[in-house]
């Protein structure tokens, strides 16, 4: 009969590896921050994360400055959460999405929505994305999750 046993150097890094797989909290934590800093950057590049340019804005192109950023108020709104097993960075502002993602208004009398056509005017509004993964997203994020099961094998 042949046995084979794991010696305590391989039995201590399997160990490692285990336990550094059953607690994420540590990548989660630096893929949310790299998810938030990711959406910020894309103010100041003007640029969906597939690297398109936002369509500029009236705002922008009358007053001069920057799309999506009068008053930095969406770009400041965007927060990152993590926990051991998950990532986000978003924003809770009522009027993200319409901005993220794209899509037509309908102004009603006596809604807050005002625009300079008058009541039940439609505005359309142009998909300027900011939150999403763009590739090189997807590889740092891989990278950061390998680095910290990596370092629990070699501990």
């Amino acid at each position: 009969m042949l046995v084979f046993t794991f010696s305590e150097d391989v039995q201590s890094r399997l160990d490692g590896a285990i336990k550094a797989a059953s607690d994420f909290t540590v990548p989660m934590t630096a893929i949310a921050d790299y998810l938030r800093t990711a959406a910020v950057d894309r103010f100041d590049d003007e640029t969906a994360p597939d690297g398109s340019l936002w369509e500029p804005s009236d705002r922008a192109l009358e007053d001069g400055g920057l799309t999506l950023t009068k008053s930095g108020m969406l770009r400041q709104s965007i927060t990152a959460d993590s926990d051991n097993r998950s990532a986000v960075a978003g924003t809770n502002l009522i009027y993200a999405a319409i901005h993220n993602f794209g899509g037509t208004i309908l102004a009603r009398p006596g809604s807050a929505l005002r625009t300079p056509f008058g009541p039940r005017a439609s505005v359309s509004m142009p998909k300027r994305e900011f939150l999403g993964f763009a590739p090189e997203d997807v590889t740092e994020i891989e990278a950061l999750l390998m680095d910290h099961l990596e370092q629990g094998f070699a501990a």
